[in-house]
């Protein structure tokens, strides 16, 4: 590896343009639901609860191995205490650190520039942008993930044993510390990848047993800690996280989806680098079939896409370790055409760019619609789900700051659709390339600012959650599992009323009130006339209804 200062600038420059897009929103808006789903058990080790059995409300174990509340609970150490910023900042550091090794490894694998690249191409994407920012726990999984890769390559590029001796240590203590952190996948997902990938191209003398025993070793310590501290309700979640969610067992159905359903939620969650991938995985294939660099990256991303699809349970997010690799791959290929001599699209590498284009143009039309016409927000969208119906709402909100975002967004957005049109005109690939970066850091910048304020205002718990405890001093249930957020703001012992002797309990006891979500209200105080509303919020995306016997006085 070059150590010109030029080749530095490029290993850190995505670095530090990664930290800071994904420590700007930390504090803009309360936690979600998942989010307060991670949360929720760092509260419960802050007071003293067990470090080895995460739990939520008390009552039920987390379906998660530890490390990643382990690290939420050092940073809220840190910072004073648990909060939005201390949750969320594993996974800035973890999303910033694991672009710096896609960096590293687009280095050692092709040259500088793809790494640099690389790294902007992975800290842009939208969905690895989102959760870099938000306390959840798949950035941490997809760190240990890509630092394995990045020291198995080292492994077997290694010239003398003890540095591939080495190389291999730390892969095998990254793949346990990948299984602490999401599970059985972080040891399978890697190891798949690397069978196929040394099948293919002949590699020799990899030691598969110290891969295996020793995060095997690191997990197994922590399985009999945890097993001790958590039963036979630990026994149970094990096996639905492991044997459930392969064969689809009905506690896991809610995430049920059809083989395909990852082709477009990989499109979705790389936008707008995702647009790139067809072409680049066609002109790979074509170009490069016997490049081992290439190679290493395609293999472990076909690999896995196909592996994955066959999963019962499918969630967007199971993609995130494949997006580093689909970022070399993409920065490989804008690399490639930059120092071709004509450094120039054909024509069909031209059309995802078009496809770009019209894409930001119509983004552009959406924003500006709300702007220049006054138009009802509940006459229309019928067709959409709740959360869809809610977001353009927003959109459609009249306020004087909003509308003036909403302009200059549309104004932007023009600006870089017709810039990439007369870059596709020249065929000049440089200048699609910095358009297409600078368009998605705008965008990035939009949403997860001041559009991330205006949606929290609409859609956090929080404010309910302080009303609530004002309203009930004493003890509080309610039906059903509750939602994490509203139990993580209301930081105190929920009871889940899920049966009619539970509802006539809270009715015969003055002291417990009982927390209804708002569709649900309406037929128990049908059911039950000895309950009546207490407090309530209407909002659209937050409807919540606290309920107490017809001896508690009614609040408005």
């Amino acid at each position: 590896m070059t150590k010109e200062p030029a080749s530095r600038y490029l290993l850190v420059g995505p670095s530090l343009l990664a930290f800071f897009l994904f420590l700007w929103p930390v504090g803009h808006s309360d936690l979600s639901k998942r989010e307060a789903r991670e949360g929720i058990p760092v509260v419960h080790m802050d007071r003293g609860a067990s470090l080895w059995v995460p739990r939520i409300n008390d009552e039920r174990v987390r379906t998660k191995p530890p490390l990643f509340y382990w690290a939420g609970l050092v940073a809220s150490k840190v910072l004073g205490g648990v909060n939005e910023i201390s949750l969320r900042l594993p996974s800035v550091f973890a999303g910033t650190a694991t672009v710096f090794l896609t960096t590293l490894l687009g280095f050692s694998l092709f040259s500088p520039v793809v790494g640099c690249m690389s790294g902007l191409i992975l800290a842009t994407s939208w969905r690895y942008a989102y959760l870099a920012s938000h306390a959840r726990i798949d950035m941490l999984f997809v760190f240990f993930i890509t630092l394995a890769f990045v020291g198995f390559w080292k492994m077997i590029k290694a010239e003398d044993g003890d540095t591939k001796k080495r190389a291999g240590i730390c892969v095998a203590v990254a793949l346990g510390l990948a299984i602490l952190t999401k599970g059985p996948l972080g040891i399978i997902f890697p190891l798949l990848a690397w069978f196929v990938f040394t099948w293919r191209v002949g590699q020799k003398a990899i030691p598969w047993l110290r891969l295996i025993v020793i995060p095997l070793g690191i997990v197994g310590v922590w399985l009999a800690l945890a097993w001790t501290v958590g039963g036979e309700e630990f026994q149970s979640m094990i096996y639905q996280e492991t044997v459930g969610r392969v064969a689809g067992s009905e506690s896991i159905q809610i995430h049920h989806k059809p083989f395909y359903y990852y082709v477009p939620q990989m499109f979705l969650g790389m936008a707008p680098w995702s647009l790139f991938l067809p072409v680049v995985l066609w002109s790979g294939f074509k170009k490069h079939r016997k490049d081992i660099q290439w190679l290493y990256l395609a293999i472990a991303w076909v690999a896995l896409f196909i592996f994955l699809s066959f999963f019962s349970g499918k969630r967007g997010d199971y993609l995130l370790p494949l997006y580093p690799m689909a970022a070399l791959m993409i920065g490989y290929f804008f690399s490639e055409s930059l120092s071709d001599s004509s450094s120039r699209f054909s024509v069909g590498q031209s059309f995802p760019v078009w496809m770009l284009a019209g894409l930001i143009g119509v983004i552009a039309l959406i924003l500006i619609v709300p702007v220049l016409i006054n138009i009802e927000p509940d006459i229309h969208l019928a067709f959409l789900n709740s959360r869809d119906r809610y977001t353009i709402n927003l959109l459609l909100l009249h306020d004087l700051p909003s509308r003036r975002i909403l302009a200059m967004g549309a104004v932007i957005m023009v600006f870089f659709a017709v810039g990439l049109i007369l870059a596709l005109r020249e065929r000049s690939i440089l200048k699609v390339w910095v358009l297409t970066s600078g368009w998605t850091i705008f965008v990035l910048l939009l949403a997860h600012g001041p559009v991330a304020k205006v949606i929290n205002g609409y859609s956090s718990l929080k404010p309910f959650a302080e009303q609530v405890k004002k309203a009930a001093p004493s003890g509080l249930a309610h039906f059903g599992e509750p939602r994490e957020d509203l139990l993580y703001y209301l930081n105190r012992p929920v009871q889940e009323a899920h049966e009619a002797k539970d509802i006539e309990s809270i009715i015969n006891n003055a002291e417990t009130l009982l927390l209804v979500k708002g569709s649900q209200s309406g037929p128990l105080l049908e059911k039950y006339s000895g309950l009546r509303v207490v407090l309530e919020t209407k909002d659209m995306f937050r409807q919540y209804q606290l309920l107490g016997p017809v001896s508690v006085s009614a609040k408005h």
